[in-house]
């Protein structure tokens, strides 16, 4: 009965790693048709085994901790540090809308070297501050799909290929076990997103899938604009 049970569960973890990871290599196969609720029972049904759920839990209470931590040391030095609003309108003044949305893009593209939340309280004064904000957010999407191809062709490498299995050992076996878990909670919380987004490409996850789970960046953008255009008054 146990032999039954694993052999079920290794039937399912390879049928869903299918459905998320296309091949390598070119290789034609007929088109299949699975129902969305087949699609939905599917992800259910693996993340109740591989501990999926766990693993978004403890990325949200971090994504928690990392918002109630930022928005603390951002009124402390806001306070008795440094004048948040005196820096944004000089940057304003001295750079035009298109340079800021393009440096958040460049930003994005390498490793994410300027928190976004920068950005965040830069689109504050701006004349237009939500308009502003989509386009940052747009930006950052945009920047996490040119990471995927970044690494999608950079896998063929092998010198590149051993040294990502070495560094992102561990977010490259999160990301074979979880799925898009992994890119929703990078793309919301404080993990960085492109590295995630590279090696989503780099181990082949797939193309459509990785567009639509990346789009959790405009939430990302919107809970902490929300948080900061408040506290920034």
């Amino acid at each position: 009965m146990q032999k039954a049970e694993l052999d079920g569960e290794t039937s399912l973890k390879a049928r869903f790693l299918t459905h998320l990871y296309r091949p390598m290599k070119p290789q034609f196969q007929p088109p299949k048709f699975r129902p969305f609720w087949k699609s939905i029972e599917l992800t259910h049904r693996f993340y109740q085994i591989t501990g999926g759920y766990q693993f978004l839990l403890e990325g949200l209470k971090k994504l928690g901790l990392g918002i109630a931590v930022f928005i603390a040391v951002f009124i402390a030095l806001q306070t008795w540090v440094f004048d948040f609003r005196a820096m944004t309108e000089s940057v304003t003044e001295q750079f035009s809308w298109g340079v800021v949305i393009a440096l958040q893009f460049i930003s994005e593209v390498i490793t994410g070297v300027i928190s976004p939340e920068l950005f965040i309280i830069w689109a504050k004064s701006t004349p237009y501050p939500w308009l502003t904000l989509f386009s940052l957010a747009t930006a950052s999407y945009l920047g996490g799909v040119v990471s995927y191809l970044i690494g999608y062709h950079l896998h063929r490498f092998p010198r590149i290929h051993r040294w990502i299995n070495h560094r992102m050992a561990k977010q490259k076996d999160q990301l074979r076990r979880f799925g898009g878990l992994l890119i929703f909670l990078a793309a919301l919380t404080p993990l960085p997103f492109p590295p995630v987004c590279t090696l989503a490409g780099a181990v082949g996850f797939k193309w459509r899938w990785f567009l639509q789970v990346a789009l959790v960046r405009y939430l990302r953008f919107t809970i902490y604009a929300a948080l900061l255009f408040g506290v920034y008054a």
